[in-house]
């Protein structure tokens, strides 16, 4: 009895799928007689067999593709490789709340360098603080004595603290500027925020103007709405090293700091460029490169990282500690 059933299920499944089939053939043969009539002889044969065949466009796209040269299949994957990386990079560039970026054409190429540490282990031209998370407002007070005492990321529950080194183990003397921009903020933090920078043990704090434009107390003034300070350097010897300790916080004191801006954040970063513009193309300087290392005039490492340290001491690194401007 089930079985009978069963095949009785089956037998009405396959009438209908035949009736649909019917149906559709129909429609198409309807359709067609409409396009001939229209056209005549002009009918392009495709439209006919795409009308009979509705898969045959699909099908004519796969082995399209399948016919790509190997080639273009390995260019249009690192197009998109390249995009992916564009992208992950710029992500990059806007996470934490501070970073430093050297001149890699005009100066890491150079022999400058930077790293956090008085060493130079890993020199490099780029580096991050770790962020601050659910930080509050503290008064200039509650920091620490010793903050340029430390190196590298020495970040407090309130505060980023953030030491580096940038030095001259290069051939040849130069000048950088290094300036500090705002890059985001967001909840009028901005107008609380404070930045203390520390020059080879020098300090000095900025802030936005006050209401009336005047400096807040103990504080200079922002230059201008994105850029905060500029540190010009314009005899970088070849063995010189500075000393960076940057320092950022919510000013509890300042009149600007209330409730509105809980939650809100703030994002800087150091550029440190040449203080002049080589105008050679990238070409050139390439070359003069090549040339140095060929020739021996104290060839500098594309990276940066192996600069030819006995450029001033022989046979010796150039640290904070033996630095030639002390």
């Amino acid at each position: 009895m089930r079985n009978r059933k069963k095949d009785l299920e089956e037998k009405q499944t396959k009438s209908r799928r035949k009736r649909r089939r019917e149906k559709e053939e129909l429609v198409r043969i309807e359709e067609l007689e409409e396009l001939l009539s229209k056209h005549g002889d002009e009918v392009d044969p495709e439209t006919i067999v795409s009308m009979y065949l509705p898969h045959r466009k699909r099908r004519k796209l796969g082995a399209a593709l399948l016919r790509l040269d190997r080639l273009q299949l390995l260019l249009l994957s690192l197009l998109l490789l390249v995009a992916v990386l564009f992208i992950a990079a710029f992500m990059q560039e806007k996470m934490g709340n501070f970073t430093i970026n050297l001149d890699r054409l005009e100066l890491y190429r150079r022999g400058i360098s930077i790293a956090d540490n008085g060493e130079f282990k890993n020199a490099t031209a780029r580096l991050k603080a770790a962020t601050v998370q659910d930080a509050t407002n503290i008064s200039i007070r509650d920091l620490p004595e010793n903050l340029d005492e430390a190196e590298g990321g020495h970040n407090g529950k309130n505060y980023m603290a953030y030491t580096y080194f940038v030095r001259n183990a290069g051939k040849e003397d130069l000048g950088y500027v290094a300036s500090i921009t705002l890059d985001s903020c967001s909840k009028g933090a901005e107008e609380a925020v404070r930045i203390a920078v520390w020059k080879n043990g020098e300090r000095v704090v900025y802030a936005e103007p006050s209401k009336d434009g005047t400096p807040e107390e103990g504080c200079e003034n922002f230059l201008t709405s994105r850029v905060i300070c500029k540190y010009e350097e314009k005899n970088f010897l070849v063995g010189n090293v500075d000393k960076y300790t940057i320092v950022v916080w919510m000013e509890g004191d300042d009149p600007e700091c209330v409730d509105s801006i809980i939650g809100g954040s703030v994002q800087f970063t150091m550029h440190i460029n040449s203080d002049y513009e080589d105008d050679s193309s990238l070409i050139m300087k390439f070359v003069e490169d090549i040339k140095d290392t060929l020739t021996g005039d104290k060839p500098i490492n594309a990276a940066g990282n192996e600069a030819p340290n006995d450029s001033y001491y022989p046979d010796k690194e150039v640290t904070w500690e033996n630095r030639r401007n002390q």
